[in-house]
Order: C-alpha cells, then structure tokens, then sequence
C-alpha cells in the first residue's frame, strides 16, 4: 500500500524559484536512488522502482504520471541503461522533465558557469562576432552633414560541443537511504566531482586546448600572466590596472581568487569596488576577467546507471583493457554506478581575462 503524502502543498505565494528548483533537484535524486534500487523490474504491469518511490517517499505522484502516460520508464534490454535523455525512457513524462531540469540548474548555480554574473551562454558551433570596438559620434551643427561611422566586430567565434564524463560507484546501502533526510548527500555525491572537474578546467592555465577532447582554460590564451608578491593589496592593483590598460571598456569585471586570497581581497576597506568570487579552482592565481566577453555552451546533464557493468575501478583505465585488467562486478559487490555525462564548452575574447600567479 503507498504511503500518502499528507505534507501541505507547497503555495506559490509562499515559496521561491530557487526552493522550486531545490524541491525538484532532491526529486530528482530520490527517483535516481529508486532506479537503482528496483533495476528496472515490472511487477503488475507497472515500473516496480514506481511503487518504491511511493512507498520510500510518499505519494503515488509519479505512478499517476507513469498511468497517465501509458508508458513505460524502464524496459528491459540488452545494452541500454536508463537514462533520463532518452525518449523513451523519462522525457516523455513533464513532471520528471522538471525534477531534472532542477538537478542540472542546482549543478550549474554550483559551477562557476552560474556563479559568475553576466557571463554569456551561446549556442554549439554557432559563429558569435563579439564587438570591437565602438562607433564614433560627434557633435554636429545645424546644417552640417552628420558623418556616418560603423561599429568594428571580430570575426567571431565557435565552441563546438565538449563532453565532461565521469562514473560514480555507490554502495547500494547509500542509494537506499536516500530519503528526504540523505538525498542531498547523494546529489552531492553525483555533481561536486563534476563541477570541481569543470571549474577548475575552465580556470587552469595549464589546461590548453586540444581539438576535438576539450576546451582551453580562459586563462590558457591569456597571455603572460603578471607574477604577484606576497603583498596581495599591490599584486591586485597592478592586475587591475593591467587589465584595464588592455581592456579600458569593461563595465563590470571579477576577480576569481582561492579563499585566502578572496578574503584578503574583500577584507580591504573601502575595497577594490570589484564583485570578488572564491573558487579553489583559481588554484595559486588571482584571475580577472570581463563576463561579458567570457562565452560557454551548455548542453545540459545525462545521468545513466547499472548494477552489472563491470568497471576498472582506476582513475586511469587501461585503454585499451589487457589480460591483467582487474575488473569488478558492481553487481557481485553490491553497488550501484552512476555515469554522469555533461556536454559544456567556454571560451573568452582576446583582452578579457588577466590573471596574477601568487606565490
């Protein structure tokens, strides 16, 4: 028998978008622990993982939208794990289409795609000409011709599609206690490592491009960066003057520094008058850049699962496997692999990202 869920509904008066998203991105969570734990099995003609959902969670909401539907979210098959992109598994259902558009935007407020204001989204390999410089005015006196002028824009540029893709093995043990209590600790669980991965990829200058695997770091074609001293107050100033003497025209630049140096930065009073962002993915460097010349893309998220896969449990597989390739049955040590596949890509204009390595 389902549990009813005798919670008070939430009023839209009463709530926010963001907790509409949370709500959503924990949903989200709970239905991935409640695949894993059914694996797909039919029981009456109905999805067994939806009769869990209800009796872990409360309510019989997505077991009404699985009848409403008259279709089925897991089937057996071969090779094809479940997966929340594919037609014919969860999209075709709106309410599950919501739960997972909240997961993927509390990852991405997470990242510091979503952390840093007025940065600018584009689409994959589409061609963005970015501005160059301004159009002349002039003062003009009655009667005189008004001279014409034009603005000056860069070629553009294309962020072809770039996949970010991880495995993360749970103990089924975790996957079952994720109830309304535990389930953040599972979405932590399944995008800290991704948007650590993608952050600092996006901040490394070590990070370079490599055609058709990865996007460069912004701060890869930068330049030289300036080398800073133990003085952080003189080692920001020097930075900031340096990247408004290559980029007079930004409106509203950021500083992106660990959280030493950001709290050093904000502790100066009355401060540099600069939106100060900390992210240990800035490594030893103070970065400043102007968002709107940052791009990225953003292709959304894809989460698979399976308990029989059998994995190298190795940071660095061997490719291609050998004989002495130790692999381990999830199935035989009970736990569950979630496969979390993100397509995202970023790139920056000439001129609008300096940074300052610390010592």
């Amino acid at each position: 028998m389902d549990i009813l869920d005798v919670s008070p509904p939430m009023r839209l008066r009463e709530s926010t978008r963001q907790e509409i998203i949370e709500t959503n991105a924990l949903n989200f969570t709970k239905f991935l622990s409640c695949v894993a734990q059914s694996n797909g099995s039919q029981s009456g003609g109905a999805n067994l993982f939806v009769q869990k959902f209800a009796k872990t969670y409360g309510g019989g909401q997505l077991k009404n939208w699985l009848e409403k539907g008259k279709v089925d979210l897991l089937s057996k098959a071969v090779s094809a794990p479940g997966t929340s992109t594919d037609p014919a598994w969860a999209k075709p259902l709106v309410g599950l289409e919501s739960w997972a558009a909240g997961f993927l935007e509390i990852a991405h407020s997470q990242s510091l795609l979503g952390r840093i204001p007025g940065l600018q989204q584009i689409p994959f390999n589409a061609k963005v000409p970015y501005q160059t410089a301004d159009a002349n005015f002039v003062w003009v006196a009655e009667g005189t011709p008004t001279p014409v002028s034009k603005l000056a824009f860069s070629d553009g540029l294309t962020l072809p599609p770039s996949k970010v893709l991880g495995i993360v093995v749970l103990t089924e043990e975790l996957t079952r206690i994720a109830n309304a209590g535990t389930a953040p600790s599972l979405q932590r669980a399944l995008t800290s490592g991704l948007n650590h991965f993608v952050d600092k990829s996006f901040l490394d200058p070590a990070s370079t491009l490599i055609i058709g695997q990865r996007p460069g770091s912004i701060t890869s074609t930068a330049g030289a960066p300036l080398v800073g001293t133990a003085d952080v107050v003189a080692s920001v100033k020097a930075l900031i003057a340096a990247f408004f003497a290559a980029r007079p025209g930004a409106a509203s630049p950021v500083l992106i520094a660990n959280g030493q140096y950001a709290a050093a930065i904000r502790g100066q009073v009355p401060g540099f008058g600069l939106e100060v962002i900390a992210s240990e993915a800035a490594l030893n460097n103070i970065i400043m850049l102007d968002p709107a010349a940052t791009f990225y893309a953003d292709g959304g998220l894809e989460v698979e699962y399976s308990r029989q896969a059998m994995l190298e449990m190795d940071d660095a597989p061997t490719n291609p496997p050998t004989a002495a390739t130790v692999l381990v049955s999830l199935w035989q040590q009970n736990l569950v692999g979630y496969r979390v596949l993100r397509f995202v890509s970023f790139a920056a204009a000439p001129t609008a990202v300096k940074y300052s390595t610390m010592p």
